[in-house]
């Protein structure tokens, strides 16, 4: 039994820790660390496991430790769902989804045709395979204007833009390495020709600390590009690999100046491995494709949905212009 107490007390520490993390700390040297901290939704769940489990074998311990775990998780998880007063007005509005659809995925025929029917006036592809270029290349019908497909001729990173909108202006970064391309995109809205700045991007998922610090230099180099563009209306966007509580992705944010779009819609499961379950995938996600944009834009909503085939979500967000 004391064992059992022992190992309960020692659960409850390191949940504590790992939750408070993205708190106490601006910057981690230890990759595997970066990583865990970005599972704070399951933290979450495991501290309430551990609170029913403490019901029956530390009772002195529930009210102390469900305090703390209240306070964190609360800090942690309170801009997803806080009210930013969302305005509908605006002069024009952009409709953007993005998604990455898995290597090998075998529905994409039928993903084309339901893109190419959709609203979305810009749409980023991640994960499009080789064999898979003539495929997505059809949805040039529907979106006459393309960067990372036909007018490059070329995939980078096996990324694909298409656009309603025109492209005024397009250019591939290459840091050198597998996962460093950058898609950088200057779009014209068609109504008021205002011209949006989009960097689109693909990190590989930090696996080990090379990876890792390859991740954290992609996002160092679009967070400098986003601060040197001098046009207002700015997004980066893509399955960068991280969470809104790891250190890379804060510093994006402040080094960019940019908002993460998802703040006021709620927690959103945009990865979960190997479940099509809705419950299941949620319990078993993270939280790492992004649409972050600079404060000139008016965030109207957000929303995503599954998709068979692909173990992201897609994610559509609204914007606005002043």
């Amino acid at each position: 039994m004391l064992v059992l107490k022992a190992a309960i007390i020692l659960a409850h520490l390191m949940v504590v820790c790992l939750m408070i993390l993205p708190i106490a700390w601006q910057k981690l040297t230890f990759w595997w660390l970066d990583n865990l901290i970005n599972l704070q939704l399951q933290w979450s769940i495991l501290a309430l496991l551990l609170i029913l489990l403490s019901l029956k074998y530390l009772q002195q311990l529930v009210i102390p430790f469900s305090l703390l775990y209240l306070v964190v998780i609360t800090y942690n998880f309170a801009p997803f769902y806080k009210i930013e007063g969302h305005k509908e007005k605006s002069k024009e509005i952009l409709n953007i989804a993005q998604l990455n659809i898995q290597y090998g995925n075998p529905g994409i025929d039928d993903l084309v045709v339901e893109l190419g029917q959709s609203n979305y006036d810009v749409i980023l592809l991640q994960e499009v395979g080789d064999n898979e270029h003539e495929k997505i290349n059809k949805l040039i019908d529907y979106y006459p204007y393309s960067a990372g497909a036909g007018y490059l001729e070329n995939y980078p990173s096996g990324m694909a833009l298409f656009s309603r909108w025109p492209l005024v202006a397009r250019k591939t970064h290459n840091l050198g390495y597998v996962g460093g391309n950058i898609i950088e995109v200057i779009i014209q809205s068609p109504e008021n020709a205002i011209p949006i700045h989009l960097f689109a991007l693909h990190p590989g998922a930090p696996r080990n600390k090379t990876l890792w610090q390859l991740r954290n230099s992609t996002l160092d180099y679009v967070a400098q590009q986003v601060s040197a563009s001098r046009l207002p209306y700015k997004i980066v966007i893509g399955d960068i690999n991280t969470s809104p509580w790891s250190p890379a992705f804060k510093s994006l944010e402040n080094t960019g100046v940019l908002q993460n779009s998802a703040r006021g819609f709620g927690y959103i499961p945009s990865w979960a491995p190997g479940s099509t379950n809705k419950l299941i995938r949620w319990v078993i996600s993270a939280y790492i494709d992004h649409c972050l944009v600079s404060g000139s834009f008016k965030i109207i909503n957000k929303e995503y949905k599954t998709i068979n085939g692909s173990d992201h979500v897609l994610i559509a967000t609204v914007l606005g212009f002043e």
